[in-house]
């Protein structure tokens, strides 16, 4: 199995939720108002997105970037941009936190950016996380309501991961985020790592930057090697992912875990015909697809 294959899936499952909940409710939209005989704008294909490519100073990552957009840092098998109307890329982040009880604003010992219990369930440390990122970073603490939410099945000494999309409101910018986040197992040090994809997009203009986020995650590609170190514990051990043979078969199993979750994928799609195809004055979506509200 190649590390491409997991970036593959990683890649499919984020432009995948992105679609359900940014693309679909304008579907459902100019359903409504159009002639049934006519197709919705917003299903007419979007012309190509011209992206120029960019490698990292130490070869970790490569990425397109959209035209106006600007590289902010890329290292170490991540990459962070941002665009000219407030649109934020960042693919890769990984971030270390201590097992604890979680205070907001308050950092964990040593490198870790916050303290979080790591039995928590995954939703409640996403959003733990993202409201620590910040209040550290000096801004208003954003209320975040998750618009879609599934697990992607890993194995259990892996952690947990999961695809998502959330609503931030409650400040002068709202805006909506989107992609896919794994907590990993407390390591000797009770530290673990969290590990982000995400792009986000004011609210007024999300729709819009579907298709340029789509084509950078597309155009996401990590080096040989920066993968297994991104998944692997905080604290070395002779048990650590990356050291030796052991470590091999971990990312391995790992990413025959994401290589097989294509019937998340499936599942996906039919909650997006079933919001095509459903009743456009009043949408509504199949038990299947958690009601825009499932627990991860």
């Amino acid at each position: 199995m190649q590390i491409c294959d997991a970036m593959k899936f990683l890649r499919t499952a984020v432009v995948l939720v992105i679609s359900i909940i940014i693309v679909v409710p304008s579907f459902v939209s100019a359903r409504a108002q159009a002639n049934p005989s006519t197709a919705p704008a917003a299903l007419q294909p979007a012309p190509p997105v011209q992206l120029q490519p960019y490698s990292a100073q130490d070869q970790s990552v490569s990425a397109g970037v959209p035209s106006g957009w600007k590289v902010i840092n890329a290292m170490g098998g991540s990459i962070n941009m941002s665009g000219p109307q407030g649109e934020t890329i960042n693919f890769g982040d990984v971030f270390v936190a201590h097992e604890g009880q979680f205070q907001l604003g308050q950092r964990g010992p040593g490198p870790a950016l916050m303290n979080m219990p790591s039995s928590a369930k995954l939703s409640d440390k996403l959003v733990m996380f993202l409201q620590q990122e910040l209040s550290l970073g000096g801004k208003p603490v954003a209320q975040i309501k998750f618009i879609y939410a599934t697990p992607l099945q890993v194995p259990p000494n892996m952690g947990q991961c999961g695809m998502f999309a959330v609503d931030f409101s409650g400040t002068p910018a709202p805006s909506k985020g989107m992609g896919v986040f794994c907590s990993l197992p407390p390591d000797t040090a009770q530290l673990f790592k969290l590990v982000l994809l995400m792009g986000t997009a004011p609210s007024a203009i999300a729709a819009q930057t579907v298709p340029t986020v789509s084509a950078v995650y597309d155009s996401y590609k990590i080096a040989p090697g920066w993968l297994q170190k991104m998944f692997s514990p905080y604290t070395a051990t002779s048990a650590s992912l990356g050291q030796g043979d052991g470590g091999a078969a971990a990312i391995q199993m790992y990413q025959r875990a994401m290589q097989n979750q294509q019937r998340v994928v499936d599942h996906g799609f039919r909650c997006v015909d079933a919001g095509i195809l459903g009743d456009g004055s009043n949408w509504t979506t199949p038990r299947e697809c958690g009601g825009w509200a499932p627990n991860f």
